[in-house]
């Protein structure tokens, strides 16, 4: 034997061997006990409505259980779609076939009380589900468990468009409504009423005028207004319009909410907008990528800033720059010192601690105060506060004059609140009564000023005298009266009252001791030598 006839003749026995191997193979699979099992199970149910499942998958079923079965969901498995089939009639077969695996064999009778009936048995993991017609309909289209599902269905449908709250009607291609539901037909008589004695008219008269009519299957919504009588205010619907075929359908929702919402804001927001207008102080707000989202006119005013700059929404940073361009901020030694200034002035004022006072080259007087704001936003207002600065100095420096001016006399003076505190003392008086500091003068009392004066000075009516007017407000008119120092010098006393029960108590000396050098030297402490007043 050549060798070619040798391998051809190998080649065969191995392809046959192969092909023996798969048939067995085939012959195994197609005869498991399940195969069998399905297959047996459904020989003995042709001719019947039977659906045979292995868990939730159908695994076969006859002619007349596919043709139940043409119309389903995808997304829902093949059980899902069986009990939604038959819940018209087995409206808890899910419950009732929960045990099958247990039980084995059970009868399910439909809740409708018409006949027919479910045998469902369970075999080798699988379970046959039968529906068990009374008689046979050779004539009939549509089987009763198809016509019973398809009634229930348009019962669903029919219930949900009449009883929806929302307006729901249809218009033909002519534009004639030819369905509305209840909700519809309801607002229809309150807003076209009729006698008592008339007949409802069909089709109701329309309560939407002008309704959209769209030429596609995208949706229109508009807002549509109407007049209800004997209601304060008009109700607003939102309309959505959808082409099905040569009709249009519509739906409305009650939109007032929205609408008055919606004016209510606009409103508010205008009362801002002319509060904002009305200011003095310029207020500019920065949203949460710091851009000038609104000003007020003064703003305009006080940095100069040209309106078309601030419309175009600038940064915060060129906002900045425009305004030290215009010498409208405080001057930094150098640029980069002045960007690290405006970083800390945006931080500051996104924490809420930004209060500053800009000195401005041309004598103005800016405050300055940062503010955060909702989703990250920042407030700046800007006052001008020259005149008030102005003033503050002038007062000031009336101040300044005019303890300049007490501090000249030669007499010492102290003033008293109607409490009986030290408030002013002048540098005759310090010396007189030995005491140096300005600040221990501040917050002394009365009734600590009384002891110095008597610890230094000879007894006297005098020192009676002014306790009780100071320290029971007994104000009276002004007196005079005189004391002896331990330093041998008399002293005149003149108490006066001031506004607002403040007192003014001052020392000079009697005359022939004015000339004396000595005669405001602090005291000498030593024994008290008493003198008649």
């Amino acid at each position: 034997m050549s060798q070619l006839a040798f391998l051809g003749a190998s080649g065969a026995l191995i392809l046959g061997a192969l092909t023996a191997v798969g048939l067995m193979s085939i012959w195994i699979r197609t005869n498991s006990k399940t195969a069998v099992t399905a297959r047996t199970l459904m020989q003995e149910a042709e001719g019947s409505i039977t659906f045979l499942f292995e868990d939730e998958t159908l695994v076969d079923a006859t002619p007349l259980a596919r043709d139940l079965m043409e119309y389903h969901e995808e997304h829902r498995s093949d059980w899902e779609n069986f009990l939604t089939l038959l819940s018209p009639r087995f409206p808890n077969l899910r419950s009732q076939c929960g045990d099958l695996a247990v039980i084995r064999k059970k009868t399910i009778k439909p809740a409708d009380g018409q006949t027919g009936w479910i045998e469902a048995e369970f075999w080798n993991g699988m379970a046959r589900i039968t529906l068990v017609q009374d008689r046979d309909h050779p004539d009939e289209t549509i089987d009763p468990l198809t016509a019973t599902a398809m009634e229930h269905e348009l019962v669903t449908l029919r219930s949900i468009g009449e009883d929806s709250p929302q307006l729901i009607w249809k218009h033909d291609a002519d534009g004639v409504l030819i369905w509305a539901n209840r909700s519809y037909i309801e607002l229809s008589e309150v807003l076209h009423p009729i006698g008592s004695n008339e007949v409802l008219p069909w089709p109701p008269r329309a309560v939407f005028t002008h309704t959209a009519r769209p030429a596609g299957t995208v949706p229109v919504i508009d807002m549509h207004r109407v007049d209800i009588p004997d209601h304060d205010k008009p109700v607003w619907y939102e309309i959505t319009s959808l082409k099905r075929g040569t009709d249009t359908i519509h739906f409305a929702v009650d939109a007032s909410a929205v609408v008055f919402a919606r004016d209510a804001q606009r409103s508010f927001v205008q009362t801002l907008t002319k509060t904002f207008a009305q200011l003095s102080v310029g207020l500019a707000i920065f949203d949460a990528d710091r851009r000038l989202v609104l000003f007020n006119p003064a703003l305009v005013d006080l940095t100069l800033l040209p309106t078309n700059f601030l419309i175009a929404r600038p940064t915060l940073f060129s906002f900045l720059d425009r305004l030290r361009d215009n010498q409208m901020i405080p001057e930094p030694k150098d640029y980069a010192s002045w960007r690290n200034q405006m970083v800390a002035l945006e931080s500051a004022a996104a924490e809420g601690n930004y209060h500053e006072t800009w000195p401005l080259p041309n004598g103005q007087t800016f405050r300055v105060t940062g503010k955060p704001h909702p989703n990250g936003a920042i407030a700046f207002l800007l006052e001008d506060i020259s005149d008030e600065v102005s003033l503050t100095r002038k007062f000031r420096s009336q101040i300044d004059i005019g303890a300049a001016v007490i501090d000249n006399l030669t007499s010492a003076v102290a003033v008293f609140s109607s409490s009986g505190s030290l408030v002013l003392a002048n540098n005759a008086y310090r010396d007189l009564w030995g005491t140096q500091s300005e600040d221990a003068i501040s917050s002394r009392a009365f009734s600590e000023e009384l002891q110095v004066w008597q610890s230094t000075s000879a007894p006297s009516p005098v020192w009676i005298k002014l306790q009780e007017t100071v320290t029971r407000g007994a104000i009276g008119v002004p007196w005079n009266g005189s004391v002896w120092l331990d330093s041998h010098i008399e002293i005149a006393c003149h108490y006066a009252p001031l506004p607002d029960g403040n007192h003014q108590i001052t020392f000079t000396p009697s005359e022939g001791e004015s000339g004396d050098a000595s005669a405001f030297e602090p005291a000498v402490f030593g024994p008290s030598l008493a003198k008649s007043v």
